[in-house]
C-alpha cells in the first residue's frame, strides 16, 4: 500500500519554485530519511507528503491515514499549559481523559518533562517545546508519523528515548523524517532521499547496490568545497566537513579537496 504518490509534482511558494519535478512513492511501513542542506526543500516535501501542503502542479495521492506531524519550530503563541495542550490534542484521537493522563504522565517520565507539565508552553525551552511535539504526535498512535527535525533541541538521553519509542512502533507504522544528524539516520532510518535545491537527487533504494565513502577534512574556509558535489555534507565546527560520495567518485573529491589545500583526516566506506 503507497502511503504518498507524487508524480512530475511542484510546489511555488510566494512565486519562487520549492520543490520541482518530484516523483516519489513511499510505501506503508517504510523509514524514511529527507536529508539536504538548508533551503534545499526537504521540510517543503514532508509538509507535501502530510497534505500540510498542496502541490502547485503535477499529481500527488496520499492514503487517508491518521497523521502524526512534529514541527521543527513549535508554535510560539500558545497559551496552554504543557498538560493542557496534551490533553487537548490526545482527546482529538478518541481516548479518555483517564487514559490521556495515564499516557501523558508516562511520556512526561520518558522525556524528562514531568515538572514543566504545569508550565505555560510559551515560557518553556526549546527542548521542552520540541518534546511537546514529539509527545502529541505520539499520542495518537499515528499510521504515519512525520517529523521535522525532531532532534533539534533534545539533549542526549531525549534523543535515546526518541530512538527507543520509534523502535517500538509497529512494522505497519510509517515513519517520514527531515535531519542533518547522522545519529537517527544511521539508526533507525531504511531509506534514505536526498533534496537539492527542490529537486530529488539521491534516494538509497537506488543506492543500495553501490558503495559509498565518508571523506573527513579540513578546510581552510567553508567556500573551498562550496563546489564540491556530494550526497551529504556534514560539518564539525567551522573546518572540520564530512562529505559522503560514491565509491566512483571519490577519488575525483579527494584530488579537488587536496588541490584546494584541504587535509584529509579519515576515509571510510560503507554501503
Amino acid at each position: 500500500m503507497s502511503v504518498f504518490e507524487g508524480n512530475k509534482a511542484s510546489k511555488t511558494i510566494n512565486g519562487s519554485v520549492i520543490l520541482e519535478d518530484l516523483t516519489l512513492t513511499i510505501s506503508q511501513g517504510e523509514r524514511v530519511a529527507i536529508t539536504g542542506e538548508n533551503g534545499s526543500g526537504k521540510s517543503t516535501l514532508l509538509k507535501l507528503i502530510a497534505g500540510i501542503y498542496e502541490n502547485t502542479s503535477g499529481e500527488v495521492k496520499r492514503a487517508h491515514l491518521e497523521k502524526g506531524y512534529v514541527p521543527e519550530h513549535f508554535p510560539e503563541t500558545i497559551k496552554l499549559k504543557l498538560q493542557e495542550y496534551l490533553m487537548l490534542v490526545g482527546k482529538m484521537s478518541g481516548k479518555s481523559k483517564e487514559e490521556l493522563t495515564s499516557e501523558i504522565s508516562e511520556y512526561a517520565k520518558l522525556f524528562n518533562v514531568t515538572e514543566f507539565l504545569h508550565t505555560p508552553l510559551k515560557n518553556c525551552s526549546k527542548g521542552t517545546k520540541q518534546k511537546a511535539g514529539i509527545i502529541q504526535a505520539l499520542l495518537k498512535e499515528p499510521d504515519v508519523l512525520l517529523m521535522d527535525e525532531p532532534l533539534t533541541g533534545l539533549d542526549d538521553k531525549a534523543q535515546t528515548e526518541l530512538l527507543t519509542q520509534l523502535q517500538s512502533l509497529q512494522k505497519n507504522q510509517t515513519v517520514i523524517f527531515t535531519a542533518h544528524e547522522s545519529y537517527l539516520i544511521d539508526a533507525f532510518a531504511e531509506r534514505v532521499l536526498q533534496i537539492k535545491s527542490g529537486r530529488l537527487v539521491y534516494d538509497s533504494t537506488k543506492l543500495n547496490q553501490e558503495k559509498v565513502r565518508i571523506i573527513k577534512a579540513t578546510v581552510p574556509t567553508r567556500e573551498y568545497i562550496s563546489g564540491i558535489q556530494a550526497m551529504s555534507k556534514k560539518w564539525h565546527g567551522e573546518s572540520l566537513v564530512e562529505l559522503t560520495v560514491s565509491a566512483n567518485e571519490s577519488d575525483r573529491v579527494l584530488t579537488l579537496l587536496l588541490k584546494q589545500g584541504c587535509s584529509i583526516i579519515e576515509v571510510s566506506e560503507k554501503r
